[in-house]
């Protein structure tokens, strides 16, 4: 398992404001993978999904979940949709700790509103917004650790997060020591 702690939930649960004080709390670099997208696509969210479609973006987040494997250390907040693809809680198990930010869905559609230019709520009714909200729970749930936002700001997230970070993280086997050359089996020149 990687040393990352990877954030994911439904918009509006807080990822970017959560993730930016974790990792300042932690000491560690903090990433959002939709920034990723938008720094190669060199356009937003909003515009790649109106120039190329969700399907070329979700091929852009599959992307980045290949370039995830080589970060190291890192708070890393996911788009919502993100993790929610077959195959996909695994592959960032494999990269960190994957942190459930959950909050009840009112409470999210609300943040997620109030956030700005959301392709995915562009043009849909909140009961189309909610049937997505309860596909995407199923993959949310298989999170290592989950922290329930409602009714809380981040800094109180923060807070019921950092101590079960610390428990999880310290529990991680410390990395390989590199091979000595008595460990490599021949010394140098040998076996010639």
């Amino acid at each position: 398992m990687g040393d990352n702690v990877i954030l994911v939930g439904f918009m509006g649960a807080g990822k970017s404001s959560v993730g930016r004080l974790l990792a300042r709390r932690l000491g560690r670099c903090f990433v959002e993978t939709d920034d990723m997208i938008t720094a190669r696509e060199g356009r937003s969210i909003p515009e790649i999904f109106a120039e190329r479609g969700e399907a070329h973006f979700r091929a852009l987040e599959e992307e980045t979940v290949r370039l995830l494997a080589l970060k190291s250390g890192d708070v890393i907040a996911t788009g919502g949709g993100l993790p929610c693809r077959d195959g996909r809680p695994d592959r960032l198990r494999a990269i960190g700790t994957v942190v459930w930010l959950r909050g009840e869905f009112d409470a999210v559609y609300e943040r997620a509103q109030r956030a700005g230019a959301r392709p995915m709520l562009a043009g849909r009714k909140r009961e189309e917004i909610e049937a997505l909200y309860r596909a995407r729970e199923p993959y949310y749930r298989q999170a290592d650790v989950t922290v329930d936002t409602t009714g809380i700001n981040p800094d109180q997230v923060v807070a019921k997060l950092v101590p079960l970070l610390r428990d999880r993280l310290s529990t991680l086997s410390p990395p390989e020591k590199p091979p000595t050359l008595s460990s490599l089996g021949r010394g140098w020149g040998e076996g010639k």
